[in-house]
Protein backbone atom coordinates (compact mmCIF):
# COMPACT_ATOMS: atom_id res chain seq x y z
CA UNK A 1 0.00 0.00 0.00
CA UNK A 2 1.47 3.68 -1.17
CA UNK A 3 1.65 6.14 1.56
CA UNK A 4 -0.50 8.47 -0.29
CA UNK A 5 -3.28 6.15 0.19
CA UNK A 6 -2.46 4.91 3.50
CA UNK A 7 -2.30 9.19 3.98
CA UNK A 8 -5.80 9.63 2.57
CA UNK A 9 -7.11 6.58 4.54
CA UNK A 10 -5.96 8.20 7.90
CA UNK A 11 -7.87 11.68 6.84
CA UNK A 12 -10.72 10.23 5.76
CA UNK A 13 -11.37 9.04 9.01
CA UNK A 14 -9.94 11.92 11.07
CA UNK A 15 -12.50 13.96 8.93
CA UNK A 16 -15.53 11.22 9.40
CA UNK A 17 -14.59 11.63 13.24
CA UNK A 18 -15.07 15.01 13.11
CA UNK A 19 -18.49 14.87 11.26
CA UNK A 20 -20.09 12.26 13.66
CA UNK A 21 -19.77 9.68 10.69
CA UNK A 22 -17.22 7.34 11.56
CA UNK A 23 -18.95 4.33 11.92
CA UNK A 24 -20.22 5.09 8.28
CA UNK A 25 -16.71 5.52 6.75
CA UNK A 26 -15.23 2.33 9.15
CA UNK A 27 -18.36 0.24 7.23
CA UNK A 28 -17.12 1.43 3.56
CA UNK A 29 -13.88 1.52 3.92
CA UNK A 30 -13.92 -2.06 5.14
CA UNK A 31 -16.18 -3.13 2.45
CA UNK A 32 -13.87 -1.54 -0.24
CA UNK A 33 -10.83 -3.20 1.46
CA UNK A 34 -11.99 -6.09 1.21
CA UNK A 35 -13.07 -5.99 -2.26
CA UNK A 36 -10.46 -4.43 -3.97
CA UNK A 37 -7.66 -5.94 -1.56
CA UNK A 38 -5.82 -2.31 -1.33
CA UNK A 39 -5.43 -2.08 2.07
CA UNK A 40 -5.55 -3.96 5.22
CA UNK A 41 -8.54 -3.44 7.04
CA UNK A 42 -6.92 -3.65 10.27
CA UNK A 43 -5.58 -0.07 9.29
CA UNK A 44 -9.09 1.46 9.19
CA UNK A 45 -9.89 -0.43 12.78
CA UNK A 46 -7.02 0.84 14.28
CA UNK A 47 -6.62 4.38 13.05
CA UNK A 48 -10.99 4.46 13.90
CA UNK A 49 -10.33 3.26 17.43
CA UNK A 50 -6.91 5.22 18.77
CA UNK A 51 -9.16 8.17 17.59
CA UNK A 52 -12.82 7.07 19.42
CA UNK A 53 -11.07 4.38 21.87
CA UNK A 54 -14.95 4.20 23.69
CA UNK A 55 -16.44 3.02 20.45
CA UNK A 56 -14.52 -0.27 19.87
CA UNK A 57 -17.18 -2.17 19.72
CA UNK A 58 -19.17 -0.36 17.04
CA UNK A 59 -15.97 0.20 15.00
CA UNK A 60 -15.38 -3.81 15.11
CA UNK A 61 -18.75 -4.65 14.18
CA UNK A 62 -19.49 -2.00 11.27
CA UNK A 63 -16.24 -3.22 10.00
CA UNK A 64 -16.89 -6.62 10.77
CA UNK A 65 -19.96 -5.91 8.19
CA UNK A 66 -18.55 -3.65 5.91
CA UNK A 67 -16.01 -7.00 5.19
CA UNK A 68 -18.24 -9.64 5.13
CA UNK A 69 -20.44 -7.71 2.12
CA UNK A 70 -17.32 -6.98 0.61
CA UNK A 71 -15.99 -11.09 0.25
CA UNK A 72 -19.86 -11.20 -0.96
CA UNK A 73 -19.70 -9.25 -3.69
CA UNK A 74 -16.04 -10.64 -4.28
CA UNK A 75 -17.65 -14.27 -4.70
CA UNK A 76 -20.43 -12.67 -6.75
CA UNK A 77 -17.68 -10.92 -9.42
CA UNK A 78 -15.62 -14.43 -9.19
CA UNK A 79 -18.42 -16.43 -9.75
CA UNK A 80 -18.93 -14.41 -13.33
CA UNK A 81 -15.25 -14.12 -14.27
CA UNK A 82 -13.79 -17.25 -15.88
CA UNK A 83 -10.56 -18.65 -14.50
CA UNK A 84 -8.09 -17.66 -17.37
CA UNK A 85 -9.19 -13.34 -16.53
CA UNK A 86 -8.45 -14.15 -13.17
CA UNK A 87 -4.74 -15.68 -13.40
CA UNK A 88 -4.60 -12.37 -16.14
CA UNK A 89 -5.52 -9.99 -13.45
CA UNK A 90 -3.39 -11.44 -10.37
CA UNK A 91 -0.58 -13.99 -12.43
CA UNK A 92 1.15 -14.93 -8.95
CA UNK A 93 -2.09 -15.66 -7.70
CA UNK A 94 -1.57 -19.44 -8.83
CA UNK A 95 2.07 -19.55 -7.74
CA UNK A 96 1.95 -18.37 -4.03
CA UNK A 97 2.33 -20.52 -1.18
CA UNK A 98 -0.03 -19.37 0.76
CA UNK A 99 -2.39 -19.58 -2.14
CA UNK A 100 -1.65 -23.27 -2.20
CA UNK A 101 -3.01 -23.80 1.78
CA UNK A 102 -5.83 -21.49 1.57
CA UNK A 103 -6.89 -23.60 -1.62
CA UNK A 104 -6.79 -26.72 0.24
CA UNK A 105 -8.45 -25.98 3.60
CA UNK A 106 -11.21 -24.44 1.20
CA UNK A 107 -11.79 -27.44 -0.98
CA UNK A 108 -11.63 -30.43 1.99
CA UNK A 109 -13.63 -27.83 4.47
CA UNK A 110 -15.77 -25.22 2.52
CA UNK A 111 -17.09 -22.48 4.97
CA UNK A 112 -15.49 -23.75 8.21
CA UNK A 113 -12.41 -23.35 6.69
CA UNK A 114 -13.28 -19.24 5.43
CA UNK A 115 -14.09 -18.55 8.74
CA UNK A 116 -11.02 -19.81 10.06
CA UNK A 117 -9.35 -17.71 7.21
CA UNK A 118 -11.23 -14.89 7.64
CA UNK A 119 -10.30 -15.17 11.38
CA UNK A 120 -6.61 -15.40 10.98
CA UNK A 121 -4.29 -13.00 9.52
CA UNK A 122 -4.34 -15.28 6.35
CA UNK A 123 -5.47 -14.10 2.54
CA UNK A 124 -8.95 -14.68 2.13
CA UNK A 125 -9.31 -13.74 -1.00
CA UNK A 126 -7.96 -17.34 -2.62
CA UNK A 127 -10.83 -18.59 -0.31
CA UNK A 128 -13.55 -16.74 -1.34
CA UNK A 129 -12.31 -17.51 -5.47
CA UNK A 130 -12.29 -21.41 -4.68
CA UNK A 131 -16.02 -21.27 -2.92
CA UNK A 132 -17.24 -18.95 -6.15
CA UNK A 133 -16.51 -22.00 -8.59
CA UNK A 134 -17.65 -24.61 -6.80
CA UNK A 135 -20.63 -23.23 -4.50
CA UNK A 136 -22.96 -20.19 -4.61
CA UNK A 137 -24.03 -19.95 -0.81
CA UNK A 138 -23.81 -16.31 -0.46
CA UNK A 139 -25.60 -16.17 2.90
CA UNK A 140 -22.73 -19.31 3.96
CA UNK A 141 -20.03 -17.03 2.57
CA UNK A 142 -21.73 -13.91 4.46
CA UNK A 143 -22.03 -15.63 7.65
CA UNK A 144 -18.75 -17.48 7.72
CA UNK A 145 -16.63 -14.02 6.91
CA UNK A 146 -19.10 -12.48 9.81
CA UNK A 147 -18.07 -14.93 12.55
CA UNK A 148 -14.58 -14.74 11.91
CA UNK A 149 -13.76 -10.89 11.07
CA UNK A 150 -15.73 -10.48 14.26
CA UNK A 151 -13.34 -12.49 15.96
CA UNK A 152 -10.37 -11.20 14.42
CA UNK A 153 -11.61 -7.70 14.30
CA UNK A 154 -13.09 -7.59 18.00
CA UNK A 155 -9.60 -8.28 18.98
CA UNK A 156 -7.66 -6.08 17.27
CA UNK A 157 -9.60 -3.03 18.61
CA UNK A 158 -10.23 -4.45 22.24
CA UNK A 159 -5.87 -4.65 21.70
CA UNK A 160 -5.83 -0.72 20.13
CA UNK A 161 -7.94 0.68 22.57
CA UNK A 162 -6.85 -0.63 25.68
CA UNK A 163 -2.72 -0.67 24.26
CA UNK A 164 -1.99 3.13 24.51
CA UNK A 165 -2.83 3.81 28.51
CA UNK A 166 -0.73 0.35 29.37
CA UNK A 167 1.90 1.36 27.14
CA UNK A 168 2.07 4.70 28.91
CA UNK A 169 1.74 3.10 32.00
CA UNK A 170 4.94 0.88 31.68
CA UNK A 171 6.92 3.76 30.07
CA UNK A 172 6.51 5.74 32.76
CA UNK A 173 7.45 3.41 35.26
CA UNK A 174 10.53 2.27 33.54
CA UNK A 175 11.83 6.11 33.26
CA UNK A 176 10.74 6.92 36.57
CA UNK A 177 10.22 4.23 39.01
CA UNK A 178 7.53 4.70 41.68
CA UNK A 179 5.31 6.34 39.15
CA UNK A 180 1.84 5.13 39.92
CA UNK A 181 0.14 2.39 36.70
CA UNK A 182 -2.23 4.74 34.65
CA UNK A 183 -5.78 2.62 34.45
CA UNK A 184 -6.66 1.55 30.97
CA UNK A 185 -9.54 3.28 28.80
CA UNK A 186 -12.92 1.24 28.26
Amino acid sequence: MSARLSERILKLIARAEASQHLLLACLGLAAAGTLTAAYPITLIISTAVLIAPKRWRSIAAVSTLGSALGACALVILFHHMAWEQLYAHFPALGTHPRWHLVTQWTQAYGLAALLLVAALPLPQTPALIVLSAVRHDYLGVFLAVAAGKAIKYSVVAWAVSHFPDRLVGRIGRWIRPGTPRSTPRR
